[in-house]
C-alpha cells in the first residue's frame, strides 16, 4: 500500500493529473533520453562553480540522491527565472519515497474561503503554472526523471530580480551573525546588509531579502571638514572611472585653476534618466559639513513611484554661471534629453540658468522646498502654533479652482495673522510657478504630491547627516545608490510576479492590473471606485465630440470632461492625465457612461509599466555625430548592466558582441578576402611554376578579361597566375 501527502500551502491544489501510482519495474524501466546518458554515466551533479549546471531538465536524468535532484531543477529555475515548491511524493509500505514531484511556485489557483471573506486580500501569485519536474526513486535511492513540463503561463523573473526568488533566498552564515550581532547591542543595520564595498557588491549578490531596520548612520562618526577633500573627491571620480568606463564626471575651475564645482553620474543613473527623465527635481538644500558646502541631487520618480537619483554635485559657488554650466554638464551625461519639467527651489541664480540650457523645459518651484522653507522662514510660527503646519501642507498639496486657492491662502494669513510677512508676499508672486492649480499640461508625475516630499525627507533623514565630511558622504551617497536599486529590484519582482485582487473583474480593471506596476495600479483603481459617487451630466454636442460635467454629490465645483466617440479620446479639465500620466475619475466616469469596458492604449503610459525600465531607449534629438555615440554608448550600457547579473547572460552577450564587432569591420573595411585551401594554393603555384618558362599570350579576348577579375576578386589569386593560367588554357 502506497501512502501520499503533498506539501502544506494556503493555497490548495491537486495533482491527480499529473502523477500516477507505480511499480518498481516502472522506475527500473523508465525510457532514458540518448542525450543524457553521459550526464547519467558521470552521476550529475549541479554545483554552482563546475558540473554541468547549464543542463536542462530531461526525461531519463539520474541523480543520486534527493538533494542533488532538487539543487539540479531549483538552478535550472534560477537560470530561467521561476521558484520552485516541493509538491506530491508517494511513498511505499515501508517509508521510502517511490516519486516526488517540484513545481513552479504559481502552480495552482486560490480557493476562496466557504464563510470567511478577507478585507484586504494578499496580492495573487499563483496563475496555474503547469510547469513541473517528476521523478522516480528505484530501490537504490536513484532518482530518475520521469516527466518534465517545460512552458509557463507567466512573466519570468529577470537575472537582475532572480535572487528575489522564493526559492533561492537563502542567508548565509556570516549575515545571519551580523544580524544576530546589531539585535543583541541594539545597534542600526542598513537596509542592504550586503551595503557598498562589502561582501558581494549589488543586489544580485544578496542572497536574501533584507528588511527595514531603523537608520544607517550613527551621529558619533560625525566630523570637520579637512583639508584637501576636494583632491581626495577627485582621486574618488578617477577611480570610479577606471572600475566604471561609463563613469561620468566633470569638474569647473575658477579663475586661479582651483576646483571648483564637482558634478558626477554612474552607469545606472543615467540608464534611469533614459527612461524616467522626463520629469526631474534638482535639490540644493542639503548642506554638507559645517562649512555648510551646497550638495545638488538631480532626483526623479521611477515606475513604482520610488525616487531614482540621477546624478550629484558639490558646489562651492552658486552663481549664474556655475548653474549654467552645471545644466550643460547634465545634459551632456544625459544624451542632451532634456526634461519635459524641472523642480527647483525658489532661486535666481537656478531660473537664469533654467532660462539658458533648459529652453524647451517647463521649470517649476516644488512644494517641498516650498514646506522645508517655510520652517526657516516662518520657525515663530511653527512653534506657537502647531495647526499652521498642517493646514498649510494640506493648502499646497490640495488641487482645486482658482477661487478655492485664493480664498483658502486669504484664509491662512488672517487665521495666522501673517499679514505683511515678506517671504509668503515673495511666494505669492510667484504662485504661478508652483501652485497645483496653474500647472496646466506640465508633467509632474508624483513630484508634486505629499509622498515624494516625505520620500525625500526619508531619503536625507535615514542617508545622511548634515555634518558629515565631504569624502564621508561621497561614500554614503553609494551606499544609498545601492539601496534605491535594490528597492527597485524588489518592487519589480513583485510587480511582475503577483496581480492585485480586482475591485470588480471587468476588462479594464484587468488590462491596469496587467499593465501598471502595483502601486499605479492601487492609484488607478482608486480613481475607478471614486468615479461611482460622481455625477456626469452632458451639457454639449458638436458633431461626435461631447462635453460632459462631472462633479460630486453636494460640493459646488465642478469638472468640464471632452468625449470623443470615434477614438474614444478624452480629456478633462483637471489635466491630470497630463500631469501624472493616469486618468483621473471623472475622465472614468465619462467612459463608463459611455459604454467603454476596454482601458485605451494612449492612456497606458509605459513610463507607468511593468516593463518600463526594460524597453528600447528613447532615440528622439539633433542627429548630430555627438548624439549618435551618446546613443549607442547608452544602449550598450544597459544592455551590459542587465547581463552582468547572470554569468550566463554575460557570455551570451560577449559572444553576440564577438559576432557583431566582426559585422561592422566588414560594413567598414570590406569583407575579408576568401583565402582557398592550402592544396588549391599549392595546386595553382605549381600551375604557375611549370609555364613560368613560355611565352606570354596577349589577352585579347574580352570575356577572359572578364574571367580573370573574377577570379581576382573571389580568390585572392595574383594577376600574374591568372594571365599564365589563361595563357595555358588557350595554347592547349
Amino acid at each position: 500500500m502506497i501512502s501520499s501527502c503533498a506539501s502544506p500551502g494556503q493555497d490548495s491544489f491537486s495533482e491527480s493529473d499529473f502523477t500516477e501510482s507505480c511499480s518498481d519495474s516502472d522506475i527500473v524501466e523508465a525510457v532514458e533520453d540518448p542525450s543524457c546518458r553521459e550526464a547519467r554515466d558521470i552521476g550529475l551533479k549541479p554545483q554552482r562553480n563546475g558540473g554541468n549546471s547549464q543542463a536542462e531538465p530531461k526525461v531519463g536524468m539520474v541523480f543520486r540522491s534527493e538533494d542533488e535532484a532538487y539543487e539540479f531543477y531549483n538552478e535550472y529555475a534560477k537560470r530561467k527565472g521561476f521558484s520552485v515548491r516541493k509538491g506530491h511524493i508517494a511513498r511505499r509500505s515501508d517509508g521510502s519515497v517511490q516519486s516526488r514531484s517540484y513545481l513552479c511556485s504559481k502552480e495552482g489557483t486560490r480557493q476562496k474561503h466557504s464563510s470567511y471573506v478577507t478585507r484586504k486580500p494578499r496580492a495573487l501569485e499563483r496563475t496555474n503554472c503547469m510547469a513541473r519536474i517528476e521523478y522516480k526513486v528505484d530501490r537504490e535511492s536513484r532518482w530518475v526523471v520521469s516527466k518534465v513540463i517545460l512552458d509557463h503561463n507567466h512573466h519570468l523573473a529577470s537575472a537582475s530580480t532572480s535572487h528575489m526568488l522564493k526559492s533561492q533566498r537563502k542567508a548565509s552564515h556570516t549575515k545571519v551573525r551580523f544580524n544576530d550581532e546589531v539585535d543583541r547591542v541594539g545597534g542600526d543595520a542598513p537596509e542592504t546588509v550586503d551595503g557598498y564595498g562589502g561582501e558581494g557588491r549589488g543586489a544580485e549578490n544578496v542572497v536574501f531579502v533584507s528588511r527595514y531596520r531603523s537608520s544607517c548612520l550613527s551621529t558619533k562618526r560625525t566630523r570637520d571638514l579637512e583639508s584637501g577633500d576636494a583632491q581626495n573627491l577627485f582621486e574618488f571620480l578617477k577611480a570610479k572611472q577606471l572600475e566604471d568606463p561609463s563613469f561620468f564626471y566633470a569638474i569647473q575651475l575658477d579663475e586661479m585653476d582651483r576646483m571648483t564645482n564637482f558634478f558626477w553620474a554612474d552607469s545606472p543613473s543615467v540608464v534611469s534618466y533614459s527612461y524616467f527623465g522626463d520629469a526631474v527635481s534638482l535639490d540644493t538644500s542639503y548642506r554638507v559639513n559645517k562649512s555648510e558646502i551646497p550638495l545638488a541631487l538631480f532626483t526623479g520618480v521611477n515606475h513604482h513611484k520610488q525616487i531614482c537619483v540621477f546624478g550629484a554635485a558639490v558646489l562651492l559657488d552658486e552663481s549664474t554661471e556655475s548653474f549654467i554650466w552645471l545644466f550643460n554638464v547634465f545634459m551632456a551625461a544625459m544624451s542632451g534629453q532634456q526634461p519635459r519639467t524641472i523642480f527647483t527651489d525658489h532661486c535666481a541664480s537656478i531660473a537664469n540658468a533654467v532660462s539658458v540650457v533648459l529652453a524647451n523645459t517647463c521649470h517649476r518651484i516644488c512644494l517641498w522646498h516650498i514646506l522645508q522653507n517655510a520652517e526657516k522662514q516662518l520657525s515663530a510660527v511653527y512653534s506657537s502654533k502647531p495647526n499652521f503646519s498642517k493646514e498649510f501642507k494640506s493648502f499646497l498639496y490640495e488641487a482645486g479652482s482658482k477661487d478655492d486657492f485664493y480664498s483658502g491662502w486669504n484664509s491662512l494669513i488672517s487665521k495666522y495673522d501673517l499679514v505683511g510677512n515678506q517671504w509668503l508676499q515673495d511666494l505669492f508672486v510667484i504662485q504661478e510657478k508652483w501652485a497645483l492649480v496653474y500647472q496646466g499640461n506640465s508633467f509632474s508625475a508624483t513630484l508634486t504630491t505629499l509622498q515624494w516630499s516625505e520620500n525625500m525627507f526619508n531619503l536625507f533623514k535615514m542617508n545622511f547627516n548634515r555634518k558629515l565630511p565631504l569624502s564621508r558622504f561621497v561614500e554614503l551617497y553609494h551606499k544609498a545608490l545601492i539601496q534605491l536599486h535594490e528597492k527597485e529590484l524588489s518592487e519589480d519582482y513583485k510587480s511582475r510576479t503577483t496581480k492585485p485582487v480586482l475591485l470588480v473583474d471587468m476588462p479594464m480593471l484587468n488590462e491596469a492590473a496587467e499593465s501598471y506596476t502595483r502601486l499605479i495600479y492601487m492609484d488607478f483603481e482608486d480613481q475607478f471606485k471614486s468615479q461611482i459617487a460622481c455625477l456626469c451630466q452632458p451639457v454639449a454636442m458638436d458633431g461626435t465630440l461631447c462635453t460632459f460635467r462631472v462633479s460630486l454629490p453636494n460640493e459646488r465645483c465642478y469638472w468640464l470632461v471632452e468625449f470623443n466617440q470615434t477614438d474614444a479620446t478624452v480629456m478633462c479639465s483637471c489635466n491630470k492625465f497630463e500631469t501624472m500620466g493616469i486618468l483621473c475619475m471623472h475622465a472614468l466616469k465619462v467612459l463608463n457612461n459611455n459604454n467603454v469596458l476596454n482601458l485605451p492604449s494612449q492612456y497606458i503610459m509605459r513610463r507607468w509599466t511593468k516593463f518600463a525600465n526594460e524597453g528600447p531607449l528613447d532615440s528622439d534629438g539633433p542627429e548630430t555625430f555627438a548624439f549618435r555615440y551618446r546613443q549607442v554608448c547608452h544602449k550598450v550600457i544597459t544592455a551590459v548592466a542587465k547581463t552582468v547579473a547572470s554569468k550566463d547572460a554575460l557570455k551570451v552577450f560577449e559572444c553576440g558582441f564577438d559576432k557583431l564587432i566582426m559585422e561592422v569591420e566588414n560594413v567598414i573595411h570590406g569583407p575579408p578576402k576568401i583565402i582557398e585551401s592550402e592544396s588549391q594554393i599549392d595546386r595553382l603555384n605549381a600551375i604557375a611554376e611549370r609555364k613560368r618558362k613560355r611565352k606570354p599570350h596577349a589577352i585579347n579576348n574580352s570575356a577572359e578579361i572578364k574571367a580573370s577579375h573574377g577570379l581576382v576578386q573571389s580568390k585572392g589569386v595574383t594577376k600574374i597566375e591568372i594571365l599564365t593560367m589563361i595563357s595555358c588554357s588557350s595554347k592547349s
